[in-house]
Protein backbone atom coordinates (compact mmCIF):
# COMPACT_ATOMS: atom_id res chain seq x y z
CA UNK A 1 0.00 0.00 0.00
CA UNK A 2 1.19 3.52 -0.75
CA UNK A 3 -0.18 6.22 1.52
CA UNK A 4 0.13 9.76 0.22
CA UNK A 5 -0.92 13.01 1.77
CA UNK A 6 0.33 16.13 3.48
CA UNK A 7 2.07 15.95 6.87
CA UNK A 8 -0.19 15.40 9.84
CA UNK A 9 -3.12 13.65 8.13
CA UNK A 10 -2.48 10.35 9.92
CA UNK A 11 -0.64 8.22 7.36
CA UNK A 12 1.49 6.45 9.98
CA UNK A 13 -1.49 6.01 12.30
CA UNK A 14 -3.52 4.59 9.40
CA UNK A 15 -0.69 2.30 8.27
CA UNK A 16 -0.51 0.59 11.66
CA UNK A 17 -4.29 0.30 11.87
CA UNK A 18 -4.43 -1.22 8.38
CA UNK A 19 -1.86 -3.80 9.50
CA UNK A 20 -3.91 -4.61 12.61
CA UNK A 21 -7.09 -4.83 10.53
CA UNK A 22 -5.45 -7.07 7.92
CA UNK A 23 -3.94 -9.40 10.52
CA UNK A 24 -7.12 -9.50 12.59
CA UNK A 25 -5.35 -8.58 15.83
CA UNK A 26 -3.42 -5.75 17.42
CA UNK A 27 0.11 -7.12 17.58
CA UNK A 28 2.91 -4.57 17.30
CA UNK A 29 5.56 -7.30 17.45
CA UNK A 30 4.80 -8.16 13.82
CA UNK A 31 5.22 -4.59 12.55
CA UNK A 32 8.49 -2.76 11.87
CA UNK A 33 8.74 0.93 10.99
CA UNK A 34 11.63 2.69 9.29
CA UNK A 35 12.13 6.18 7.90
CA UNK A 36 14.33 6.60 4.84
CA UNK A 37 16.76 9.53 4.49
CA UNK A 38 19.62 10.53 2.22
CA UNK A 39 22.23 8.54 4.17
CA UNK A 40 20.17 5.36 4.48
CA UNK A 41 21.73 2.45 2.58
CA UNK A 42 21.56 -1.23 1.67
CA UNK A 43 23.88 -1.92 4.60
CA UNK A 44 21.28 -0.42 6.96
CA UNK A 45 18.17 -1.90 5.37
CA UNK A 46 19.25 -5.35 4.13
CA UNK A 47 22.68 -6.36 5.43
CA UNK A 48 26.15 -4.92 5.72
CA UNK A 49 29.34 -4.64 7.70
CA UNK A 50 29.04 -2.52 10.84
CA UNK A 51 31.61 -1.76 13.54
CA UNK A 52 31.19 -3.41 16.93
CA UNK A 53 32.29 -2.07 20.33
CA UNK A 54 35.75 -3.62 19.90
CA UNK A 55 36.39 -1.74 16.64
CA UNK A 56 35.97 -4.82 14.46
CA UNK A 57 33.58 -5.00 11.53
CA UNK A 58 30.86 -7.62 11.65
CA UNK A 59 28.19 -8.58 9.15
CA UNK A 60 24.89 -7.33 10.57
CA UNK A 61 21.37 -7.96 9.32
CA UNK A 62 19.27 -4.89 8.62
CA UNK A 63 15.63 -4.26 9.51
CA UNK A 64 14.23 -5.61 6.23
CA UNK A 65 16.32 -8.79 6.31
CA UNK A 66 15.37 -9.35 9.95
CA UNK A 67 11.61 -8.98 9.44
CA UNK A 68 11.79 -11.23 6.38
CA UNK A 69 13.44 -13.93 8.50
CA UNK A 70 10.85 -13.51 11.28
CA UNK A 71 8.03 -13.82 8.72
CA UNK A 72 9.67 -16.82 7.05
CA UNK A 73 9.98 -18.61 10.42
CA UNK A 74 6.36 -17.83 11.36
CA UNK A 75 4.37 -18.59 8.19
CA UNK A 76 1.13 -18.79 10.18
CA UNK A 77 1.13 -15.01 10.77
CA UNK A 78 1.43 -11.92 8.60
CA UNK A 79 4.22 -9.37 9.10
CA UNK A 80 4.34 -5.74 8.04
CA UNK A 81 7.03 -3.17 7.34
CA UNK A 82 6.07 0.48 7.17
CA UNK A 83 8.52 2.64 5.24
CA UNK A 84 8.07 6.35 5.89
CA UNK A 85 9.54 9.09 3.69
CA UNK A 86 10.54 6.64 0.98
CA UNK A 87 10.99 9.60 -1.37
CA UNK A 88 14.02 10.77 0.67
CA UNK A 89 16.05 7.62 0.10
CA UNK A 90 18.03 6.44 -2.91
CA UNK A 91 15.94 3.36 -3.70
CA UNK A 92 18.46 1.50 -5.85
CA UNK A 93 21.11 2.11 -3.17
CA UNK A 94 18.77 0.85 -0.42
CA UNK A 95 17.04 -2.10 -2.12
CA UNK A 96 19.86 -3.22 -4.41
CA UNK A 97 19.14 -6.59 -5.98
CA UNK A 98 15.92 -6.89 -3.97
CA UNK A 99 14.06 -4.26 -6.00
CA UNK A 100 12.14 -6.90 -7.94
CA UNK A 101 11.40 -9.01 -4.86
CA UNK A 102 9.08 -6.40 -3.37
CA UNK A 103 6.55 -7.16 -6.14
CA UNK A 104 3.70 -9.30 -4.86
CA UNK A 105 4.16 -11.95 -7.56
CA UNK A 106 7.91 -12.29 -6.90
CA UNK A 107 7.61 -13.59 -3.35
CA UNK A 108 8.68 -16.95 -1.98
CA UNK A 109 11.59 -19.33 -2.51
CA UNK A 110 11.11 -19.61 -6.27
CA UNK A 111 12.52 -16.05 -6.62
CA UNK A 112 15.61 -16.39 -4.44
CA UNK A 113 18.59 -14.15 -5.11
CA UNK A 114 22.15 -14.02 -3.83
CA UNK A 115 22.69 -11.04 -1.54
CA UNK A 116 25.57 -8.61 -1.98
CA UNK A 117 26.77 -9.56 1.51
CA UNK A 118 26.26 -13.26 2.21
CA UNK A 119 27.22 -15.08 5.40
CA UNK A 120 27.77 -18.39 3.61
CA UNK A 121 28.69 -19.25 0.05
CA UNK A 122 25.56 -20.12 -1.88
CA UNK A 123 23.26 -18.39 0.60
CA UNK A 124 20.00 -17.31 -1.07
CA UNK A 125 17.38 -14.81 0.03
CA UNK A 126 13.72 -14.24 -0.83
CA UNK A 127 10.89 -12.11 0.51
CA UNK A 128 8.25 -14.32 2.15
CA UNK A 129 4.65 -14.16 0.96
CA UNK A 130 3.42 -13.22 4.44
CA UNK A 131 5.34 -9.91 4.53
CA UNK A 132 3.39 -6.80 3.52
CA UNK A 133 5.04 -3.49 2.68
CA UNK A 134 3.51 -0.06 3.28
CA UNK A 135 5.14 3.05 1.82
CA UNK A 136 4.60 6.71 2.71
CA UNK A 137 5.12 9.90 0.73
CA UNK A 138 6.05 9.06 -2.82
CA UNK A 139 6.47 12.58 -4.15
CA UNK A 140 8.84 12.04 -7.07
CA UNK A 141 7.33 11.05 -10.41
CA UNK A 142 10.17 8.56 -11.00
CA UNK A 143 9.50 6.79 -7.72
CA UNK A 144 5.77 6.85 -8.30
CA UNK A 145 5.99 5.24 -11.75
CA UNK A 146 8.52 2.72 -10.50
CA UNK A 147 6.38 1.57 -7.58
CA UNK A 148 2.79 2.24 -8.60
CA UNK A 149 2.47 -1.12 -10.34
CA UNK A 150 3.45 -2.97 -7.17
CA UNK A 151 1.10 -1.35 -4.68
CA UNK A 152 -2.40 -0.08 -3.97
CA UNK A 153 -2.24 3.69 -3.59
CA UNK A 154 -4.36 5.66 -1.12
CA UNK A 155 -4.22 9.43 -1.46
CA UNK A 156 -5.45 11.00 1.75
CA UNK A 157 -6.55 14.27 0.20
CA UNK A 158 -9.11 12.55 -2.03
CA UNK A 159 -9.52 9.11 -0.43
CA UNK A 160 -9.13 7.59 -3.87
CA UNK A 161 -7.35 4.29 -4.31
CA UNK A 162 -5.81 3.78 -7.75
CA UNK A 163 -4.79 0.35 -9.03
CA UNK A 164 -1.97 -0.21 -11.48
CA UNK A 165 -4.44 -1.53 -14.05
CA UNK A 166 -6.08 1.89 -14.15
CA UNK A 167 -9.16 1.01 -12.09
CA UNK A 168 -10.29 3.16 -9.20
CA UNK A 169 -11.91 2.36 -5.90
CA UNK A 170 -13.35 5.19 -3.85
CA UNK A 171 -13.23 4.51 -0.15
CA UNK A 172 -14.38 6.44 2.85
CA UNK A 173 -11.52 5.64 5.23
CA UNK A 174 -13.31 6.94 8.30
CA UNK A 175 -16.37 4.80 7.61
CA UNK A 176 -14.18 1.78 6.83
CA UNK A 177 -12.43 2.00 10.19
CA UNK A 178 -15.49 2.82 12.26
CA UNK A 179 -17.22 -0.29 10.92
CA UNK A 180 -14.28 -2.69 11.00
CA UNK A 181 -11.58 -1.74 13.46
CA UNK A 182 -12.94 -0.22 16.64
CA UNK A 183 -10.80 -2.62 18.68
CA UNK A 184 -7.67 -1.49 16.80
CA UNK A 185 -8.07 2.26 17.31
Amino acid sequence: IILQGPPGVGKTFMAKRLAYLHSGKKDSSKIEMVQFHQSYSYEDFIRGFKPDLDGNFRLKDGIFYSICERARNDAENNYYIIIDEINRGNLSKIFGELMMLIEGDKRGNEYEVTLTYSKNEGEKFSVPKNLFINLHNLQSMFIEYCFLGFFLEIIFATTLATFSGGGELRINLVELFLKNSNSFL
